[in-house]
């Protein structure tokens, strides 16, 4: 079993069900403080549709969040959830660019991830 999250009639990732179910928690309570919404849409208790009108501005503002932070416990809380977020923006084929240079070098390493978003 796993978690669906689809943009129209693509799947951009499929996650396992405990994986799935902690980062819709967890991108429910990064939008919940920065007062934005997740653009999540539940189909269905494991299938999600993905507004990219609304997700592309919270993956936005969580890496301008964590770019202009130098708390630490911010950046750990923001990483476990915002490097997915950028692979699902990404794969939906919406670029984010990056504003400033930390934002930059933030965008790099997550590239340099090669987050694995299987299908």
């Amino acid at each position: 079993m796993s978690y669906i999250f689809d943009v129209e009639d693509d799947t951009v990732w499929s996650p396992s069900n405990r994986v799935g179910e902690l980062y819709v928690g967890m991108l429910n309570a990064a939008a919940g403080t920065l007062r934005l919404p997740t653009g999540l849409s539940p189909d269905t208790g494991d299938m999600y549709e993905i507004d990219i009108a609304k997700f592309g501005p919270l993956v936005k503002e969580m890496l301008a969040t964590r770019a202009h932070s130098s708390h630490q416990y911010l950046w750990i809380l923001m990483d476990g959830v915002l490097p997915i977020s950028i692979t699902i923006l990404e794969r939906a084929g919406s670029e984010i660019v990056a504003d400033t240079e930390e934002e930059q070098r933030y965008l790099t390493t997550v590239h340099g991830m090669k987050l694995p978003m299987q299908k």
